[in-house]
């Protein structure tokens, strides 16, 4: 269970996700527009920049594959759920781009 500090951001995120569609608090919309578009921007940086996805290899967690994409599965479920179409296509994008980042890294 050390593995869980490595993952305690992904979790904050998907506690927020949850906050934000069932309260429509502004400011949690707003941080998960936020985190949303810069975790986007990240995952397509990382899998299309080779120079990132080496330092995605250094960067390794030990936490199980399965965790990140229950986190992701859930963050995409519960946003397409409660009908934020563009939110929750974003996230199912993270979680294809994580997926294949990954299958990569397994490669080298």
């Amino acid at each position: 269970m050390s593995w869980l500090k490595d993952v305690i951001v992904d979790i904050l995120a998907t506690a927020a996700i949850i906050a934000a569609v069932l309260t429509s608090n502004f400011f949690l919309k707003g941080l998960v527009w936020g985190y949303t578009g810069l975790l986007l921007f990240v995952k397509l940086l990382v899998y299309f920049g080779d120079g990132f996805m080496n330092m995605m290899n250094k960067a390794e967690t030990t936490a199980p594959d399965w965790f990140t994409h229950l986190l992701y599965a859930t963050n995409t479920g519960v946003l397409l759920y409660f009908q934020w179409w563009y939110a929750g296509a974003g996230w199912g994008v993270i979680w294809c781009l994580s997926y294949l980042t990954q299958r990569k890294l397994d490669q080298k």
